[in-house]
């Protein structure tokens, strides 16, 4: 590597890192702030709120790490150019594109770590995220069940439906519960068309346990009944995220960017491709995980589009100071996130699972597209 590298590299990193911490912890400040007067009502402990935030956390980082590299690439550049050592490399018979060559080096790296990320520590994270959700409602103050209606899991899996809820020490008693297999949890995992009922249950850190269930199940391959049980002695176990709302009425959190990855966080890259590779198999269209399945990819490649576009706009505005270039990566950023919204209502399909406005592999990479061919624009430009 030679020194200009190393050099342009060094200037960077250090703008990359505090840019990562300050919006990692401005949405952790987030919040905490929009949920406070919930978790203080509700007397939530403050162990749980602690391990909330930390299982959050994870998916803070690897949601952030485009705007980091934004913020890292437009200080660097605003820096060099405002000193004029961006003009004296020039000078030199050096080009643009060489100069800038580390950013783009340095962006793909952060690409391919912030997939793995992705791929390795978010899934597992936001698992105990749920496990936590699921311990919550035992853990409540003043709990007020909301019973007699139907509620689904939070990954979609099972609907449930209980007809009365008692609040006890640690756990919560059940009556008349019936829960059911979702047909999405069915074709896409894989499972059994499942049916269960039982007059009594429990549910208890994040576990439903039903006493002398009677439960039925389908084997699809077969289209024969599996297994049939009416046994006075048998106990049905389930373990399946389910939103603390159901079980507080006033109890409603609030995650930033959540809406964006709740539904592909707990999934890998690898089982979304396995699921849309078995819902083709059955003949089944699943626009939602298609667009999960490429928005997986697409938001790791972003830090490498970040590093593409923001160095040579950055250096456009460089003469206006630092803060030129702090101003320029929030308002790409703001551009950024809100076009990929955008773009992600537009790829979702519509009711009853209608065609979506937009192709969903469309959606996923059209604000890739779009800032990548501007940066390109510009730097063609002012080379």
């Amino acid at each position: 590597m030679k020194l200009i590298d190393r050099y342009i590299l060094r200037e960077m990193t250090v703008p990359f890192l505090i840019g990562q911490a300050a919006i990692v912890f401005m949405l952790i400040g987030t919040v905490l702030y929009n949920n406070a007067n919930t978790l203080l009502q509700n007397q939530v402990p403050v162990v749980f709120v602690v391990r909330m935030v930390l299982f959050f956390l994870p998916f803070l980082v690897h949601m952030t790490m485009p705007v980091a590299m934004a913020v890292g690439a437009s200080l660097a550049v605003s820096r060099l150019g405002r000193d004029s050592e961006i003009t004296v490399m020039r000078a030199s018979g050096v080009s643009l594109t060489r100069i800038f060559a580390p950013f783009f080096i340095f962006g793909l790296l952060v690409s391919v770590g912030d997939f793995y990320f992705g791929e390795k520590v978010v899934p597992p994270s936001i698992q105990r995220l749920n496990a936590v959700f699921g311990e919550l409602p035992g853990k409540l103050k003043r709990l007020s069940p909301q019973a007699g209606q139907f509620f689904n899991s939070t990954d979609q899996s099972y609907a449930l439906m209980v007809r009365s809820m008692t609040p006890m020490k640690d756990y919560i008693m059940l009556r008349n519960v019936l829960i059911v297999a979702s047909p999405k949890n069915v074709y896409e995992n894989d499972e059994r068309p499942l049916i269960v009922y039982a007059d009594k249950g429990i549910f208890k850190d994040g576990e439903w346990v039903l006493y002398n269930p009677f439960y039925s199940s389908y084997d699809m391959k077969t289209k024969s009944q599996l297994k049939l049980s009416d046994n006075n002695k048998a106990i049905f176990r389930l373990n399946t995220p389910i939103d603390p709302a159901v079980f507080q009425s006033n109890f409603n959190l609030q995650f930033p960017m959540w809406e964006m990855g709740k539904t592909s966080a707990t999934r890998t890259f690898t089982e979304l491709g396995m699921m849309l590779a078995r819902n083709r198999e059955q003949g089944i269209v699943d626009r939602y995980t298609l667009l999960d399945y490429h928005f997986k990819l697409s938001v790791p490649f972003s830090c490498f589009v970040m590093a593409l576009c923001c160095p040579p706009l950055a250096l456009r505005f460089s003469r206006g100071g630092g803060f030129m270039g702090t101003l320029l990566s929030i308002g790409l950023v703001f551009v950024y996130w809100n076009t990929m919204l955008l773009m992600r209502i537009l790829g979702s399909p519509g009711p009853d699972n209608t065609a979506p406005l937009l192709n969903p592999i469309l959606a996923a990479w059209s604000q890739n597209v779009i800032f990548a061919v501007v940066g390109l624009y510009f730097l063609r430009k002012s080379e």
